[in-house]
């Protein structure tokens, strides 16, 4: 006989279940703390034994290891040279003295550096003045020519436009569509700027030149002159009649400010998403009685596909695949389960299928957080 169940979940007391085999028993716990130095594992017997290891002598490295807290800490002495991987620098010993550095022809000499001490390398001038003097300057060549004394001479031109500079700079002007240029090669030359005017294709338009636009009865209306010139900036007025006649096709969107109201049969098509703004939809609005209805999901076949509905006969919403939705019932292959909550503990049947098609229903108790399934 289909009834309350009441469902055991994490967090109910132990006294709800019958412990008939003794299944529950309890059992002493002992642990150890553990950890491992170098790959090698240390198990300590007690929770407060203290572990110290010690590097190599003279190595400068100090460990340290507590059990109890699984620490395990490392701290840094001095380390003398001999410690070290690198203990010269470019096959001198630290602490050594460093080879003296020379310095070449026009430079001054700093004397010996051993590291403790900056040295500077600084340039004679005397010496520089000489080189550009004498030998710096003398393979200059081309356009420009640099004196003894460091003058330089740009021979007259030797500058090529386009080539030899930058900034802003038209080498010849391309005439484009209805338009000529004449003059417009060579330095100072002043070009001449034409428009071709015509009635063919790449020729440009006069301002005198008027436009007609004409309505359809039925379809479209214009109001103003009938012609009018390009260049007066004409002005027309398209309107649409109340009434228009005969079919007409609309390839783009199509935006309705006001209600809708087709007499007909609204048909939609290859529709990718419906938006609908209102937060309730009425389905079978033009029924007089009670019966199935719901959501089907078209697949392979037309007008076939996964149904979502309400099953009248039960009182219950459920699902079922395959429906046709040219059928005006269904019967669900599996329900849709409800949850019913409160302070009591529930007697009644579901509200949703009753004593006979309620089961799977759920039942929450608010004030205790106990859980009933109806089966």
């Amino acid at each position: 006989m289909a009834g309350w169940k009441k469902v055991v979940v994490s967090g109910s007391n132990v006294s709800q279940l019958n412990n008939d085999a003794g299944y529950l028993v309890s059992a002493g716990v002992n642990s150890f703390e553990t950890f491992s130095v170098n790959g090698v594992s240390v198990v300590a017997d007690s929770s407060t034994d203290t572990l110290t290891l010690a590097s190599g002598s003279g190595a400068g490295l100090n460990i340290s290891g507590n059990a109890g807290t699984d620490t395990i800490t490392f701290t840094l002495g001095s380390i003398p040279n001999t410690s070290l991987a690198n203990s010269t620098i470019s096959g001198v010993a630290l602490g050594g003295t460093l080879a003296a550095l020379t310095a070449g022809s026009g430079l001054t000499n700093p004397g010996t550096f051993t590291g403790a001490t900056a040295r500077t390398i600084s340039v004679d001038s005397g010496s520089m003045a000489t080189y550009f003097n004498q030998t710096g300057f003398a393979g200059v060549s081309g356009d420009i020519t640099i004196s003894a004394g460091g003058i330089a001479t740009i021979s007259a031109n030797s500058v090529a436009l386009g080539t030899d500079t930058t900034g802003n700079y038209v080498a010849t002007l391309g005439s484009g569509t209805g338009v000529t240029i004449g003059s417009n090669t060579g330095e100072g030359s002043t070009p001449t700027i034409s428009v071709v005017y015509g009635a063919t294709s790449a020729k440009a338009v006069e301002g005198n030149t008027t436009i007609s636009l004409s309505g359809t009865s039925g379809e479209i209306g214009v109001t103003g002159t009938t012609a009018q010139a390009l260049g007066g900036g004409p002005s027309y007025t398209l309107t649409l009649p109340g009434t228009i006649t005969g079919n007409r096709t609309f390839s783009n969107n199509v935006i309705v400010s006001g209600d809708l109201t087709v007499q007909g049969t609204a048909s939609f098509q290859q529709t990718t998403n419906l938006q609908v703004a209102d937060r309730f939809v009425l389905f079978a609005s033009g029924s007089n009685a009670a019966g199935d209805g719901g959501i089907v999901v078209q697949q392979a076949t037309q007008n076939v596909g996964e149904l979502f509905g309400y099953e009248n006969s039960i009182n219950r919403w459920g699902f079922t695949s395959s429906f046709d939705a040219s059928n005006p019932t269904y019967t669900a292959a599996a329900m849709v389960t409800t949850t019913e909550v409160g302070t009591i503990t529930p007697s009644a049947a579901p509200l949703y299928g009753g004593s006979s098609n309620g089961h799977g229903n759920i039942y929450v108790k608010t004030d205790t957080g106990d859980i009933f399934i109806y089966a």
